[in-house]
């Protein structure tokens, strides 16, 4: 899609796409409700308007397909509403069903564009709402026969007996003579093909289709042996002539299906329909790189270098929903900043016109009040980007439901906190760890039902998220009832796999050990064996966590059951700090002031040099390692002597060092700008900052400053 302004009729439909996001979001969360309130029939009466506006709106850009299954869906909602159907736990299951339906529907609608048809599940579901709602309406009986007709003319149609001069086809006319709608199927089928699928001169059939089976089978919750082969030989396969045809965008989306897959794949589940939806939106994103040929029709390859057009797909620019009042005051205070710029445009006149009576006093005044409204716009901007983790709560239901249907565990899901709020641009990090969490515990913490009831535990487990929030940070804490970690099994694992030698291994505590699950590679299919699989995807899940500044620990008790503890920032992309300037030599650099303890001139005496540690500076009675910034960073000091220089003692994740600089030089707002340039990893700097008008200055990062000193 171009990326200029759109069309009116095509900036509606991209409307009509945000709007229904947020409606099916609202289906999901009130759907999920219920099973913690059922006695509330506000969650109902949510759904049911919710369903009602998606019937409505799909209706006006004529998408039958959405139009008809919300329809069916409305009817069914309003039976529960005047409640002529009793709620109970499996009313309450079918309508989650239904929730999860929905958002497939409208997730390939998204991408496909103004077409979309319901697949052989969906149409069973909505087969089953017609059904129930038959059950329950003085129209059951019309809608009973409608079917039972339809049944009837198909199966004579397939067998020959629906000829001109045939009494069946006389009464076929009759019929839909008095009352066309009556032999109406509802349902559109759609026709096999024989098609072949390019990229570029390439011909990817054989591999686009596997895997696109292999996903769609996973899906509809249909078991497939030896996945992981047939995925790895599709996606192998694919990324090859990719490359081969110069689709460099196309193989970045490859990279990001198997990025997703190994992220989210586990050998017991294979792939299961959670993971098959995940893969499915980046799938048809690569699709819209191909080119599609009929049988016996001959069509130009697409052109994948990225100047020629590729097949139309729909574009959502990311928005956020705002309440009206934050909106308000954000204008508010836009208003206040207008008026400061007056202000200031009154003294650079001054100024000009060499007035100097009480000039500087009135710049201070003036720049004190831009200092407040900048504090005040950032906090108005910080609300505004705010959103709910029940966005996130409200989707695990149905990702333990997938892993309980494959292990026939028994297994329930707690969650508190939900009305915390936080930046819009971590949810769906958020969301990520929350599956990995969840997904974990359920497969491989909590035992069978036999198993719990043999150690005196209920027979159903528990997995409780809980989250809770201070003026800068929230707090995760994702706990089971299971089994917790096996931490011998995991030293011997260590031991034999090279993580440890055997004798560094029985010197590590619980905690050392703990922290080896989290090491890229200590995951392989052998140790989700041998260590109850509880190290499956850690290293992922610290990534995740770490990428977005935030921490994770791990609190385990033997046989009842793993914490698993995160915080992370309330908000990531709007990034202003409060940091530190420093100047080694002829540059500045910025550090933020919550990883700095302290500054200080070191005396001479405390600085020494260890054997295998270089040098180390002695503080309040401990030993910390010394790294002069100008040797890392190979540009020349002011100074040669430790104690001419000052010392910064500097901490990350609870690990601390002493960086040496030859001056700090004050305090001031740091404002994150990313690097565009590629670092050698880990990297030193986290981004880069405006000083003044003429010059900027890198930030330094001290977690990777501490990682490269370690390695």
């Amino acid at each position: 899609m171009s990326s200029s302004t759109p069309e009116p009729e095509e900036e509606l439909f991209l409307g009509f796409l945000e709007e229904s996001d947020e409606l099916v979001n609202d289906v999901e969360i009130s759907s999920t409700a219920l099973l913690k309130e059922p006695e509330d029939f506000e969650h109902i009466h949510g759904i049911f308007r919710a369903v009602h506006s998606l019937k409505g709106n799909s209706g006006i850009f004529n998408i039958r397909a959405v139009q008809s299954f919300c329809h069916a869906f409305e009817n069914y909602m309003e039976l529960l509403r005047d409640k002529s159907i009793n709620l109970d736990t499996g009313v309450i299951n079918f309508i989650i069903e239904g929730s999860d339906y929905l958002k497939n529907i409208f997730t390939r609608l998204s991408i496909s564009g103004r077409e979309v048809d319901l697949n052989n599940d969906e149409n069973t579901f909505l087969e089953k709402l017609e059904n129930q709602i038959s059950q329950h309406t003085s129209d059951g009986k019309r809608e009973k026969l409608r079917i039972e007709l339809l049944q009837f003319f198909n199966k004579a149609t397939s067998e020959g007996r629906m000829g001109d001069d045939s009494h069946l086809k006389d009464l076929y006319d009759s019929i839909t003579g008095i009352d066309p709608e009556l032999l109406k199927d509802r349902r559109k089928s759609s026709a096999v093909t024989k098609e072949k699928w390019m990229i570029g001169e390439s011909d990817v059939t054989r591999e686009y289709i596997d895997l696109n089976d292999l996903v769609n089978r996973a899906i509809s919750g249909e078991m497939v042996e030896d996945t992981y082969n047939i995925f790895i030989n599709s996606i192998t396969g694919l990324m090859k002539q990719t490359e081969e045809a110069g689709a460099s965008s196309a193989v970045e989306v490859l990279l990001a299906i198997l990025g997703e897959f190994e992220t989210l794949y586990q050998e017991e589940l294979g792939m299961d329909e959670f993971l098959g939806e995940s893969l499915k939106e980046l799938l048809d994103k690569y699709a819209e790189y191909l080119t599609m040929l009929e049988p016996n029709n001959k069509t130009e390859p697409a052109d994948v270098s990225g100047n020629g057009k590729r097949r139309e797909s729909v574009s959502i620019d990311k928005s956020v929903r705002v309440n009206e009042i934050l909106l308000d005051e954000f204008i508010g205070h836009v208003g206040e900043l207008i008026t400061l710029n007056e202000l200031f445009s009154g003294l650079q006149k001054r100024l000009d016109g060499g007035e100097t009576n009480n000039l500087s006093h009135d710049f201070k005044s003036t720049n004190q009040a831009f200092h407040e409204l900048s504090g005040l716009l950032q906090k108005s901007l910080y609300e505004i980007r705010k959103a709910p983790l029940e966005q996130v709560f409200s989707k695990l239901p149905r990702v333990l439901r997938g892993v309980t249907k494959n292990t026939g565990k028994s297994t329930s899901l707690v969650t508190t906190g939900g009305d915390i709020e936080m930046d819009k641009s971590l949810l769906g990090k958020i969301e990520t760890v929350l599956v990995h969490c969840v997904r974990n515990s359920a497969d491989h913490g909590i035992e069978t039902q036999q198993e719990r009831t043999d150690a005196g535990k209920k027979a159903e487990g528990q997995i409780h998220i809980s989250a809770w929030s201070d003026k800068n940070r929230v707090f995760l804490k994702i706990s089971d009832d299971g089994n917790g970690v096996n931490v011998e099994k995991i030293r011997a694992h260590a031991i034999k796999n090279g993580f440890a030698s055997a004798e560094d291994a029985v010197k590590l505590s619980d905690k050392d050990i703990l922290d080896i699950l989290m090491k890229p590679g200590f995951s392989t299919a052998s140790s989700i064996t041998e260590t109850s699989g509880r190290g499956v995807g850690m290293d992922v899940l610290w990534s995740s966590v770490y990428e977005m500044g935030g921490e994770l620990s791990l609190d385990n008790k033997p046989g009842l059951g793993l914490t698993i503890n995160i915080s992370v920032p309330l908000a990531y992309t709007t990034r202003i700090k409060l940091g530190l300037t420093m100047r080694v030599g002829d540059n500045i650099f910025l550090i933020p002031a919550e990883n700095v303890r302290e500054s200080f001139r070191v005396a001479k005496d405390d600085v020494n040099t260890i054997e295998g540690k270089g040098e180390v500076v002695s503080r309040w009675g401990r030993v910390y390692s010394l790294v002069r910034l100008s040797n890392l960073l190979n540009i020349p000091s002011s100074y040669n002597n430790v104690w001419d220089a000052i010392c910064m003692l500097v901490d990350y994740k609870g690990t601390s060092m002493c960086l040496l600089v030859d001056e700090i030089l004050g305090q001031r707002q740091i404002v994150y700008k990313e690097l565009t340039v590629q670092t050698r990893e880990p990297c030193v700097f986290e981004g880069v900052s405006i000083l003044d008008g003429r010059s900027m200055a890198l930030i330094l990062n001290v977690g990777g400053i501490i990682k490269q000193f370690e390695e």
